[in-house]
């Protein structure tokens, strides 16, 4: 069995869930809940139709389900909240006692498959789990057979259904080590380990040939060889052109039951004698936590932009300090460009008995120094309120960054990582620069302290 690094999707899962309508050949029902009474009554005695392997899990006569579509990249976590809130929130089995998950897969990564594998798991203990296979490639290629019964709605096509590969958060170097570590995790979430779970390892392990066929019974069988005179699939480390399991394969193996026609279909093919959709639940669900995260996104956007405007403020503040640096210095009243506009003279002062003679300034020589010192004073006040400015922009972006690392939009979004650490890359720049604006800033303090405890008294 191949198995290509697959590369990751650009585009994140695109779902939304979709209500059973009419369905042909099975009775239907109003979606209003039961009574007590006779949910009591719909205890799990049957199998679908042809499935008699005691191993099967029985399911309700009357099936009350929501469908949840998993489609496209996995890497979205819309699904895997929806799928955490609706078995927190929607426990009675008098609504819901099925859930159906359509998949359609096309990429992934493993940590969401895991993320995804245990959530199914949890609720598979509640209630039964159909899943409806379109198809499913990558990582995420394995999650179906998590389900109790998988449905096959198109199972003529010879075209492959089940196609795993490693995720894109696996990285070509260590790639043994960690397909054999995700085996190892994901193991635990299968419905049985002695069966589905050995078929997980043939498909994630490229050194091992599996033979997979069922019992007239229809309960799966596997070996490294095969009985004689039975139909088998081989799940192959790539000796041959198999790459992963047809719809045809599937229901050989005894993975999958057949489907005719739509998804209205999935109840005749499970044996309901009443399969009825029940409206407002995953659905709105999954509505809420689509709106809840595109509004976190939209925010983290937001923060991203006051991030980076945040840091052109500080450089731009940065560089306009120096010069009005500069251009205090010169405006230094003790600067020789002043002397000519101060003099002394000699006076007599008398008092208590004693008369002193002393040289002083001048009246005029005492305003030309307050105006000096004045316009001095306005020009490191500028300095040192760029001083200010350009750690308060520095401080927000640097916060703003800290913070969007910690968000789930980091999290889930590489692209979005990328450009939180581009704007680290920015502070940690600014912040290089500190120490030398801190001495800026503080000779701009102490310039000013002097200046203003020197302003009536003329000093050279």
């Amino acid at each position: 069995m191949r198995h290509p690094i697959a590369s990751r999707a650009a585009a994140f899962l695109v779902a939304s869930l979709i209500l059973g309508s009419t369905v042909q050949g099975v009775a239907q029902e109003s979606p209003a809940a039961p009574t007590d009474e006779v949910v009591a009554q719909e205890t799990a005695d049957h199998l679908p139709p042809n499935r008699l392997c005691p191993t099967d899990r029985k399911l309700p006569r009357t099936m009350r389900y929501t469908i949840l579509p998993l489609h496209g990249d996995i890497i979205d976590p819309s699904v895997l909240i929806a799928l955490k809130e609706v078995n927190a929130r929607h426990s009675n089995p008098a609504r819901i006692n099925t859930l159906v998950i359509e998949f359609g897969i096309t990429g992934g990564d493993n940590s969401q498959t895991l993320a995804l594998a245990a959530e199914i798991a949890a609720i598979r203990k509640r209630v039964p789990i159909i899943g409806v296979l379109g198809s499913a490639v990558g990582p995420g290629a394995i999650l179906p057979l998590l389900c109790d019964y998988l449905v096959i709605l198109d199972p003529a096509s010879d075209k492959v259904l089940i196609d795993w590969t490693p995720g894109g958060d696996v990285p070509h170097a260590n790639v043994s080590a960690e397909v054999g570590r995700f085996f190892e995790q994901f193991q635990p979430y299968t419905i049985s380990p002695e069966s589905t779970g050995e078929v997980v390892r043939a498909m994630v392990n490229p050194n091992l040939d599996l033979y997979l066929w069922r019992t007239p019974e229809n309960c799966l069988r596997f070996g490294t060889s095969a009985p004689a005179d039975t139909e088998v699939v081989k799940l192959s480390s790539g000796t041959d052109a198999l790459t992963g399991l047809s719809g045809n394969q599937l229901i050989t193996a005894g993975f999958a039951l057949q489907g005719q026609g739509g998804i209205d279909s999935v109840g005749t093919a499970l044996g309901a004698e009443k399969w009825i959709a029940v409206p407002g639940v995953a659905d709105k669900v999954l509505a809420q936590v689509k709106s809840r995260l595109a509004s976190e996104r939209k925010q983290a956007d937001d923060a991203l932009r006051t991030g980076f405007r945040a840091v052109k403020d500080a450089r731009s503040i940065v560089a306009a300090m120096v010069e009005a640096e500069s251009i205090a210095r010169a405006s230094d009243p003790r600067k020789q460009q002043y002397r000519r506009s101060y003099s002394r003279e000699w006076s007599n002062s008398s008092g208590a008995g004693s008369t002193s003679s002393q040289w002083g300034f001048t009246r005029v020589t005492s305003v030309a120094w307050q105006k000096n010192v004045d316009a001095s004073i306005t020009s490191w006040q500028t300095v040192l309120n760029m001083y200010s400015q350009a750690s308060t922009a520095t401080s927000q972006a640097r916060l703003i960054a800290k913070k969007l690392a910690e968000s789930d939009s980091a999290k889930i979004d590489t692209e979005f990582r990328g450009e939180i650490t581009a704007l680290q890359d920015e502070v940690d720049a600014l912040m290089q620069q500190g120490p030398a604006l801190d001495i800026k800033g503080n000779n701009a303090r102490q310039t000013l302290e002097w200046l203003r405890a020197n302003r009536n008294n003329p000093v050279f």
